[in-house]
């Protein structure tokens, strides 16, 4: 299966709110998790995470970052279905809402799909 573990470590940071949960969730160590998103925003250049006490919040451009992130994880499920002679996975559409938050649109089994981002 092709993908980027580091790009789904950053997705289920943010989705958890910390690296503790995400770690649990993840079956990795907290310091693992924790320096994967510290490459990753050595990477990027600029801070993608806020950390405070148990919890992280995203920065602007950590905002800008997981939308991207999203997309691509999403991209590689498609390919990995088109390999394996599934059909593919619908992609799925990322609107701002203006307001700093975000909202997840596809269409699965006919149906719109929204979910509204964090």
């Amino acid at each position: 299966m092709i993908t980027d573990r580091r790009l789904q470590i950053f997705v289920k940071v943010v989705e958890c709110g910390g690296f503790t949960a995400a770690a649990h969730s993840l079956k990795m160590s907290q310091p693992a998790v924790s320096q994967s998103v510290a490459q990753t925003e050595a990477d990027a250049g600029v801070p993608l995470l806020e950390r405070g006490p148990g919890k992280v919040s995203l920065t602007p451009a950590g905002a800008r970052f997981l939308l991207y992130a999203r997309r691509i994880l999403a991209l590689y499920d498609n390919l990995n279905s088109e390999l394996s002679g599934a059909p593919a996975f619908p992609e799925t559409a990322t609107l701002d809402l203006g307001d700093g938050r975000f909202a997840s649109v596809s269409v699965i089994d006919g149906k719109i799909q929204i979910e509204l981002e964090k």
